[in-house]
């Protein structure tokens, strides 16, 4: 049996989450959102020059609508980050965009905006008409000493996005001057549509799987690979009126913040901000287990965590989710027995893995299950994911992210 559920009475009553507004209203929710943290230093990449330059960042939504905002973040930052120009355009390939789609971005009726640390700002509503799961390019021009401001840099780390940077001002231009290529996104935290109906919106929330990475030295960059955009395709091809928007950030883990801050401590800014937010996918645990043991190789001190530790962590998170309203979804652990890193693939690793399952399983504790393990694991070793769904023993590969997809709107989609 690949999926449970122990779904409370209200999940019934959300269905279509309708209520007695005018049938002409229009509704704002978010159709794509990632979460940001700042560079950890020995594990992420060096930071890319930036100073009077123009950032080209493609992202794929899950909803249409008729109008869009986006939203800017300096969350991170310590001094005023200054946005002196905006565009946003329908994408063509790589760092091209189709023409005749170009418009402006306004912020309060103006080209510029200063945010302030520990900010984000949305753009002026813009009149926009977009399909479903289509791919929009956002530039903006940032005129100041970005990199030597001492301003800690507000970004996504993996994008699995080709996205660029360019000197000067080109936000408008078809095709940039001199860009360099980079797979992240700065600055960038969320974009909403305006539509008709009154959208279902599932923040997909974790680590590297939730965030859709491979780990692979052939990780599919642009394909749009990831869990939650197989999980978007489905709901949009059985028309259900819900968006996917993905949460996740590579090596989070759930009890300690390190690589990007644990999920109850960036729960406010990245959950709670997501608009029209009604359902928490959430899976975390494995880098608990396996993270330690690989730091403490590397003579990076760690503290070793219990199951239990793990465990307790989940019923915080699932506490915060249910007091604000929100539908929260569990997803078991995928087994991690293939990969080669120290303490992931160790028998007390998955011990731990089994317990958390169990608990996550059969306690009733989540309003759903999504039993990610029974979908992927191999039926000779229980311990490892099977090898044509694995890219390396740990990540799912592009076929194993679609059956997770599978594997969740089976679940979800009889209740959207």
């Amino acid at each position: 049996m690949l999926l449970f559920t122990t779904l409370l009475p209200f999940l019934l009553s959300c269905n279509h989450n309708q209520d007695s507004k005018d049938l002409n209203e229009k509704y704002w929710s978010s159709s794509w959102a990632t979460a940001l943290k700042v560079a950890t230093p020995g594990f992420d990449p060096p930071l890319p020059k930036i100073e009077n330059a123009t950032i080209r960042q493609t992202v794929k939504i899950s909803g249409g609508g008729e109008e869009i905002r986006i939203w800017f973040s300096n969350e991170f930052g310590s001094v005023p980050l200054t946005i002196a120009g905006a565009t946003v355009a329908k994408n063509l390939e790589q760092e091209l965009i189709e023409k005749a789609s170009l418009r402006k971005l306004l912020f309060d009726n103006s080209d510029t905006v200063s945010i302030l640390p520990g900010t984000r700002v949305p753009s002026d509503p813009l009149k926009f008409s977009i399909e479903d799961l289509s791919e929009l390019v956002i530039s903006i021009y940032l005129p100041d000493d970005v990199s030597d401001s001492g301003s800690p840099i507000s970004y996504h780390v993996r994008a699995l996005q080709t996205n660029y940077i360019a000197p000067g001002k080109q936000i408008e231009s078809v095709n940039l001057k001199n860009p360099k290529a980079w797979s992240s996104y700065f600055f960038l935290a969320a974009l909403d549509v305006k539509s008709q109906n009154k959208r279902q919106v599932i923040a997909t929330v974790g680590d590297s799987i939730m965030d859709g990475d491979q780990a692979a030295d052939a990780e599919p960059i642009d394909e749009n690979a990831r869990f939650n955009n197989f999980l978007a395709n489905l709901i949009s091809k059985n028309g259900k009126q819900a968006s996917v928007v993905n949460l996740g950030i590579s090596g989070n883990q759930v009890t300690q913040s390190f690589l990007g801050e644990k999920p109850l401590e960036r729960f406010d800014r990245d959950i709670l901000s997501v608009t029209g937010l009604t359902h928490v996918i959430f899976v975390g645990g494995i880098n608990d287990i396996g993270l330690p043991g690989l730091l403490n190789s590397m003579e990076i001190p760690t503290l070793e965590v219990t199951a239990e530790q793990i465990i307790s962590e989940h019923k915080r998170i699932i506490a915060r989710i249910k007091q604000n309203g929100l539908i929260a979804i569990g997803g078991t652990l995928t087994p991690s027995g293939g990969f080669a890193a120290p303490a992931y693939f160790e028998e007390t690793s998955n011990a731990k893995r089994q317990t958390i399952n169990n608990w996550i399983r059969n306690s009733g504790s989540y309003d759903l299950v999504i039993d990610f393990d029974a979908a992927l694991r191999d039926p000779k070793k229980n311990e490892q994911i099977k090898p044509e769904l694995t890219a390396d023993g740990l990540h799912p590969n592009t076929i194993g992210y679609k059956k997770m997809a599978e594997t969740a709107y089976s679940a979800l989609g009889p209740h959207l």
